[in-house]
């Protein structure tokens, strides 16, 4: 399991290489940034790298903790306990290809985004035009993976937390990608000379989540000590 915790670092890094623009960025039509001009496709190439290795460290410490909460909860007649386990679980098993994809669909979109614009003779409004509608083919399951990705294991980290079926302190909640990501959007608020701080802050809740985990199954060995 703690291999999640360079796994996390390293996607961090890469929501931040596709995240930070210049503060004096603006919104250009629907979804594209004039910042985006400022990522290069080394910084994306970065991203998708480290997501990929992020991934495979993720997986590994992902199906150890599913392993050792199935083990220690065999004999758990809880229906309400089973039910947010199994919602654990779920969420848990798509995070196994979800990051992958999700740093290759952010960085893809910046990518076809700053290509479409040079191709356009630097026509923001044709650029972003043609991006939505290569887009509209990957917003679909780029959104359902991303909600069921993040909302599922929030609310079964919150529901796991306050049913003690994980033994950690209440404030621990706030480990939920969904509310980490919420914190990282109100920081950006703060006016710094870049935009793009609360990108990382969703893949942070997803690294205290196993943090969280590991104090857990301590806990839980020190008490049948």
């Amino acid at each position: 399991m703690k291999l999640v915790i360079p796994a996390m670092i390293l996607c961090l890094i890469g929501d931040y290489c596709i995240g930070i623009e210049p503060s004096y960025s603006i919104k250009i039509g629907t979804i594209a940034s004039s910042g985006w001009n400022t990522i290069s496709d080394l910084r994306i190439a970065i991203s998708n790298i480290f997501g990929m290795i992020g991934t495979v460290l993720y997986a590994i410490g992902a199906v150890a903790f599913m392993k050792w909460l199935s083990d220690a909860n065999k004999n758990n007649q809880n229906k309400w306990d089973k039910r947010f386990l199994k919602l654990f679980y779920f969420s848990m098993c798509i995070g196994c290809i979800s990051f992958l994809y999700i740093h290759i669909a952010c960085g893809g979109l910046i990518q076809h985004y700053n290509v479409l614009y040079e191709l356009s003779g630097q026509n923001t409004a044709t650029a972003e035009a043609a991006l939505l509608r290569m887009f509209k083919v990957e917003a679909v399951p780029f959104t359902v993976m991303l909600v069921l990705f993040d909302v599922l294991v929030s609310v079964s980290w919150v529901g796991l937390i306050l049913r003690r079926t994980i033994d950690l302190p209440k404030i621990w909640i706030i480990a939920a990608p969904l509310l980490t990501a919420l914190i990282g959007q109100i920081l950006e608020l703060i006016p710094l000379p870049f935009k793009g701080i609360g990108s990382g802050f969703e893949t942070l809740g997803w690294m205290l989540v196993f943090i969280g985990g590991i104090r857990h199954i301590r806990n839980t060995k020190r008490d049948k000590a």
